[in-house]
């Protein structure tokens, strides 16, 4: 008798505990089939941070922050979704025109609790485009999506690169003249052809030309001379 009483016990535990099990399931799968995406608003579209018409870096953290900026989105009331947003992605064109797709994975972005308003963030580097964006929401209503509230604009970084030929030298450094290389005064210079020329003065060509005076006056003399002792000889 009492092991049958036990035995019942035993059933009607399992039978509660099957009971619990399937409705944990039931809810589990509800709550997965109440997510859905939604689209941002195509009013806030294409825009740039710089040229979005709401500024502010409320929810940006640090904002506004150096070469980045921050895009801050709002899932409204009228959207009739339940709780806050479940991730934000949105697609960027960076400075080359390629696509860039960010998420709110808390790398790039992340959901913000507590600030009234459902929100979330997203943080690029400055000056890049937001072409489109869609988030995933529980248990929306039909049509509804959700709106780009305002844009906190970074600073472009400055380009520090030396502009080409700007180029300067160092205090005391020789200098080098174009077509060659300068050389002191006094200094042998290098010919051409290989050769080493001495500076050129005045002073040889005057000693050449005394010596060939003298050089003709003495062969004139001499000339004189034999000439007037073979006239003798003759006489």
């Amino acid at each position: 008798m009492e092991l049958k009483q036990h035995f019942t016990r035993l059933g009607a535990l399992a039978a509660a505990g099957a009971v619990g099990t399937a409705a944990a399931l039931a809810f589990a799968t509800s709550a997965q089939a109440a997510a859905q995406t939604i689209e941002i608003n195509d009013g806030n579209v294409p825009t740039t941070a710089g040229g979005y018409e709401d500024q502010s870096c409320d929810q940006v953290p640090g904002g506004p922050l150096d070469g980045q900026d921050g895009w801050v989105f709002v899932l409204p009331a009228s959207a009739g979704a339940e709780g806050n947003f479940i991730s934000v992605t949105a697609t960027f064109t960076d400075g080359d025109g390629a696509e860039q797709i960010l998420t709110t994975d808390g790398v790039d972005g992340d959901v913000v609790d507590g600030q009234g308003d459902n929100k979330a963030y997203i943080i690029t580097p400055a000056g890049w485009e937001l072409i489109h964006a869609e988030a995933e929401v529980e248990d929306p209503n039909e049509g509804a999506f959700f709106n780009l509230t305002h844009a906190c604009p970074g600073e472009e970084p400055d380009d520090q690169t030396t502009p080409p030929g700007d180029e300067t030298t160092t205090p005391g450094e020789e200098t080098t003249s174009p077509g060659g290389d300068e050389t002191s005064p006094g200094e042998t210079s290098t010919s051409p052809a290989g050769g080493d020329t001495l500076p050129t003065t005045g002073a040889p060509l005057t000693i050449a030309l005394v010596t060939a005076a003298a050089l003709a006056a003495a062969g004139a003399a001499v000339f004189v001379l034999m000439h007037r002792r073979r006239a003798a000889q003759d006489w």
